[in-house]
């Protein structure tokens, strides 16, 4: 496969959304030749980082009253896919939580993260009060 171009989708912050990123997800994985597992394992990982931007990058009327897109980002590589998901939001202390996701993940916070972690090869969460999110994966190919 020759080097492939980068693909940026920015989708509503709105999860009827999430399916359009889902099949972005399979079309790139197969091109990288990731497995269907892998293909699998990224759509649930890029579905849990778009839901909690959606649940937690904006406060409930901000959200509601403008759109506010979510940008996804597809990097895909030979044998290996990277996928970035980014909002504007108002950020959060990424070491607090993904710290308290691995002692004990839970629904009520930190279980997308854990999650993200699980599927993904790497995972790296870029935020801070006030500035915004990035969560990125990679998942590399098996073969």
């Amino acid at each position: 496969m020759a080097e492939a171009p980068e693909v940026e989708l920015r989708i509503p912050c709105d999860p009827q959304y999430i399916s359009v990123v889902r099949l972005v997800v399979a079309g790139i994985g197969a091109r990288v030749g990731l497995t269907v597992d892998q293909i699998d394992d990224m759509k649930v990982a890029v579905s849990e980082a778009c839901t909690n931007t959606i649940d937690h990058a904006f406060p409930p009327d901000e959200s509601a009253s403008k759109p506010v897109p979510i940008t996804i980002r597809f990097v895909p590589r030979e044998g290996e896919l990277r996928i970035e998901v980014e909002d504007v939001g108002q950020g959060f202390e990424p070491d607090r939580v993904i710290a308290e996701s691995r002692e004990q993940p839970s629904v009520e916070g930190g279980l997308g993260l854990y999650l993200i972690r699980q599927l993904a090869d790497s995972v790296d969460v870029q935020s801070a009060p006030g500035s915004g999110t990035k969560v990125i994966m990679t998942k590399r190919s098996a073969r």
